[in-house]
């Protein structure tokens, strides 16, 4: 069996995450050693509260059933999970390493940041004669930048140049879009440009050569840049851009060998970042065959793109139009099982083994919810591009037993699904590193999330809906379908019946004496004469047929052939009424005409049409009651007549 080593990151730093992981993975090649990548993404809701749910894919892990592990401290940023995280591992006694950021009792294993910086900015003094240097960063206060940062006060100093506050610019975040909005500004300001600009990376040295060739500022002659990490865009643009490179695939081999030949908890390790000198600081840099590939892999990445977004429409759409969870289910495996660029050939989607009890649960928000349980079900497993079954697995075997091979080194990612702070299941994929891509694992993972909880509410509010028809159809006294039960569900029932094919039958039920008893004995012993029968009709038709209350003390039943073998319910319903009268001691005899009528599916007739043929069944059925009831009070008034004479 391999050794395993835990890693536990969050995605955004994309760039970073995926050339460490390549480390990683040279690193355990032909050491029978699997990697398993835990990763999440943090983001804000459209609340503004910051929503840290996804990082409890960490508590999938029993650091017990690891060799290693490696914490991207730097990356996953959320001090409490992390203090929480240490304690774990520590207590688990496995050799583990924190990487850029210390962590108490771990060996820290870092990118030396400060140096490449350092060496950058020194090029552009020392062998431009540039001097005035301005510098940009966001409000993060991660470490790598507060490296950054430090070589440039530094080598300012190194070389005689007096450091200048004003020319320290902090904008919201070290991102590209509010990079592009702050240059902008600057240059329509028509503030005067420094002779070079030191960026704390990539992403604002794009944005800031974007502005320049919008507004005619040539780069390099009027305005250098210098950035860092080596972002793959940097090589393309005119100029290319001059930056540093963190050498984090080296980072992730180290990691990897400290692991195997073990650590040293106190121990603070370094890899140096390296310049990697460009058009954009003056330096010479001509087209080369390897720049046009990274061009053509832009582009590639580009086309990517657009396909996982009609990937992602797609998925919205089998939660949307799924009726219901058998069909959502079959849906989801039948999808992911013909397309599956972007989840790759082995992979398997888990959902808690009570997912579905969740998903026709009627809560308008679920609780917060962050553990796994100790099972999982897959919902759709796929195996070298063919679909498995679906199996129920322990949670801490965390990946089905098909996916495990002793031959080669593994990787295996790990990705939450959940929706605010409820937790549903997770992801798992094999040797295919596919989501770290432009973040497609947190749009996957948050759309699939989305989804499920789309479907929730949908069939929360259908059960609503369900209920407040029920509600509007019921009559409160019989506890029968009322006249609106005939519009809204015979009706259709009726259709569904014809187009089924089905044979519809009719049952028509009318209440004997009904005037005499309200006259004689009161409109409450007429109520009670109304539930007493619509009990007994209740109590002998199947449950899905319909008992709608027609008129004041007249019932029509609607059912079908499916279920129905000829039974006498007109005997039966009237058998029932004569049990549950004799032990009610009423003043008076309470019975029920009853008539039938069946329609076959082929019957050219309305539902209006058949149940005027059935009420006229009926009243043959009810006048030959009266008839027999007219007989049986004369001859009881000729008995008494005899008995006074």
């Amino acid at each position: 069996m391999n050794r395993r080593i835990a890693v536990l990151a969050s995605g955004w730093s994309s760039y970073f995450l995926k050339d460490f992981v390549k480390g990683m993975m040279k690193a355990v090649e032909d050491k029978h050693i699997d990697i398993y990548l835990f990763n999440t993404y943090n983001y804000t809701e459209y609340s503004g509260f910051p929503n840290y749910t996804g990082l409890s894919i960490f508590n999938l892990i029993n650091y017990e059933d690891f060799d290693g592990v490696v914490l991207l401290s730097d990356l996953i940023g959320n001090a409490r999970v992390l203090e929480r995280e240490r304690l774990r591992i520590l207590k688990s006694k496995r050799p583990a390493i924190t990487i850029n950021k210390k962590q108490e009792g771990l060996c820290c294993l870092r990118v030396d940041n400060y140096t490449g910086m350092y060496n950058a900015l020194a090029h552009l003094i020392r062998m431009h004669n540039v001097s005035d240097i301005a510098y940009i960063t966001g409000k993060e206060n991660a470490v790598d930048i507060t490296d950054r940062y430090k070589a440039y006060k530094t080598v300012l100093e190194d070389n005689n140049i007096p450091f200048d506050s004003q020319k320290v610019y902090t904008i919201n975040s070290c991102d590209y879009h509010c990079a592009y909005s702050f240059f902008n500004d600057y240059v329509k300001s028509g503030k005067k440009l420094p002779q070079a600009f030191c960026c704390a990376n990539d992403l604002l040295a794009l944005a800031l050569l974007k502005v320049c060739v919008e507004n005619k500022i040539k780069v390099p002659q009027q305005i250098k840049i210098v950035g860092f990490d080596n972002l793959i865009q940097t090589e393309c643009t005119r100029p290319s851009i001059t930056t540093v490179y963190n050498n984090a695939e080296l980072l992730g081999a180290e990691a990897v060998n400290r692991l195997i030949n073990g650590v040293n908890p106190l121990q603070t390790l370094s890899v140096k970042s390296t310049p990697v000198l460009r058009q954009s600081c003056g330096c010479s840099y001509s087209t080369t065959s390897s720049q046009e590939l990274v061009t053509l892999n832009i582009l590639d990445d580009a086309n990517k793109k657009e396909a996982f977004d009609t990937h992602m429409e797609i998925m919205g759409e089998i939660f949307t139009e799924a009726a219901d969870v058998f069909t959502l289910l079959t849906n989801i495996e039948n999808f992911f099982v013909k397309s599956h660029d972007f989840e790759g050939s082995d992979f398997c989607i888990f959902m808690k083994s009570d997912w579905t009890s969740v998903l026709i649960n009627s809560a308008e928000n679920l609780p917060q919810n962050l553990s796994y349980g100790s099972q999982v079900q897959s919902v759709c497993s796929v195996q070298g591009n063919k679909k498995y079954l679906r199996e129920l697995i322990s949670t801490r075997d965390l990946i089905p037993a098909k996916m495990k091979t002793d031959d080669k080194s593994n990787i295996f990612l790990f990705l939450p699904i959940f929706h605010h702070s409820y937790v549903y299941g997770y992801f798992v994929t094999k040797n295919d590193l596919t989501m770290i891509d432009n973040h497609y694992g947190y749009l996957w993972t948050r759309n699939m999330g989305t989804g499920v909880e789309h479907f929730r509410k949908k069939n929360m509010f259908k059960q609503m809906s369900q209920q407040y028809l029920r509600l509007s159809t019921k009559d409160a006294l019989s506890g029968a379908l009322n006249r609106q039960g005939l519009e809204k569900l015979a009706k259709p029932f009726y259709a569904q019946n014809k187009k089924n094919g089905l044979t519809t039958v009719l049952f028509f039920v009318d209440i004997n004496k009904m005037k005499h008893i309200n006259d004689k004995f009161g409109h409450l012993h007429g109520d009670l004469a109304v539930k007493t029968v619509a009990a007994a009709v209740l109590e002998t038709i199947p449950k899905n047929w319909l008992c709608i209350r027609y008129g004041g003390d007249e019932f029509l039943v609607v059912g079908n052939s499916k279920n129905y073998n000829g039974e006498d319910y007109c005997t039966m319903i009237k058998e029932r009424l004569a049990k549950k009268t004799s032990i009610m001691h009423l003043p008076y005899n309470l019975s029920a005409s009853v008539g039938t009528y069946s329609v076959p599916a082929q019957m050219d007739i309305t539902l209006e049409q058949a149940v005027e043929n059935v009420d006229n069944i009926m009243y043959e059925q009810k006048q030959a009651f009266h008839k027999e009831d007219d007989k049986e009070k004369k001859e009881t008034e000729a008995q008494e007549s005899e008995t006074k004479e």
